[in-house]
């Protein structure tokens, strides 16, 4: 098995699409210290180019629109494409632009699958969302689970269940080599808050509330019982390299997530305990978002058995980065 913490023999040409963004930055940062030849692939409509400033020197980035079939020939050189690109935002986001997610990011996988079969890749990793799970009813939800659950309410768990779709039949039609993974709500520098509640993910938000506008009480949505798990991007960006090149991964989907569950209001008041505020966290619940299930969270069993893969960052060790960041970047 590929050890992650090592280059690979011969380098490979690797497309990492939606690069510029939060996780594909990570993700672009982690290829390049394993001696990757990355190409980051983006229009730059929500990708910003400072994401990608520790690895600028080592990557190649091409501005491509990805709703458009001219886009096939700019990846006519790829061997792997990590395809990320896709319009992404928090609970409320999603509940604005439903009928934009499906039709572009329904356009953005066409072109990258159909040119993997123009030019033969010899992968597609496809960067699905623990947001095919919104129906599950039994924790932690393992992945044969997707086959038994009914589809996502939302459009965006739908579109991104689609897309595993497009793997299998992409796979069963040309022959198409795939690998599917499913981050579970990933924590770490550069990500900002959204100008609304809901428009980012929630760490983002809550820091937001707690240290910058220093909000009291805390406005929380719904009863702030809801449980997820959160994960390092670093832990998902070294889950999404060994999907790109392991054997064991091929044709194969991964839930990448930490098994350790917190609610709302147990996770603002681990913020809160490090903001400094001397006043006890009291919440304001408000009205929550449709589709804002209740419990999300993931067994990691098959990655560790496949592909020896489990998180290795705390929430706690996360919380420390993206604080450290937000003060220093944002405040």
């Amino acid at each position: 098995m590929r050890d992650a913490r090592k280059s690979p023999v011969v380098s490979q040409k690797v497309a990492i699409t939606g690069g510029a963004g939060f996780l594909g930055s990570h993700i672009v940062d982690y290829f390049v210290e394993q001696g990757e030849d990355v190409v980051v692939v983006d229009d730059f409509s929500s990708g910003e180019a400072e994401n990608l400033e520790q690895s600028a020197d080592d990557v190649e980035i091409r501005e491509l629109d990805l709703r458009s079939e001219d886009a096939i020939d700019g990846l006519d050189d790829i061997d792997v494409v990590v395809h990320l690109a896709a319009k992404i935002g928090g609970i409320g986001y999603f509940h604005h632009v439903p009928a934009d997610i499906i039709a572009m990011n329904d356009a953005m996988n066409k072109v990258v699958f159909d040119a993997a079969v123009e030019h033969d890749f010899d992968r597609v990793v496809y960067a699905s969302s623990s947001m095919v799970y919104e129906r599950a009813t039994e924790f932690p939800v393992t992945e044969d689970q997707i086959s038994e659950i009914p589809p996502p309410d939302s459009a965006y768990g739908f579109q991104k269940l689609a897309g595993e779709y497009y793997c299998r039949a992409y796979h069963d039609q040309y022959d198409v080599e795939y690998s599917i993974f499913r981050p579970f709500n990933a924590v770490g520098p550069r990500e900002p808050p959204g100008e609304e509640v809901g428009q980012a993910h929630v760490i983002p938000d809550f820091v937001l509330k707690i240290l910058d506008k220093e909000q009291y009480p805390l406005k929380i949505l719904g009863d702030g019982r809801q449980v997820r798990s959160f994960t390092n991007v670093r832990d998902i960006a070294r889950g999404v390299y060994l999907c790109s090149f392991e054997d064991a991964a091929a044709n194969d989907h991964f839930n990448l997530g930490s098994e350790e569950g917190v609610s709302m209001r147990d996770l603002a008041r681990k913020i809160w305990e490090r903001s400094g505020r001397e006043v006890d966290i009291e919440f304001e619940t408000t009205e929550a978002f449709a589709h804002d299930v209740q419990k999300r969270v993931p067994s990691s069993q098959k990655a560790q058995e496949v592909l020896g893969w489990e998180p290795e960052i705390t929430l706690d060790e996360s919380l420390e980065q993206y604080i450290g960041w937000y003060e220093e970047e944002v405040l």
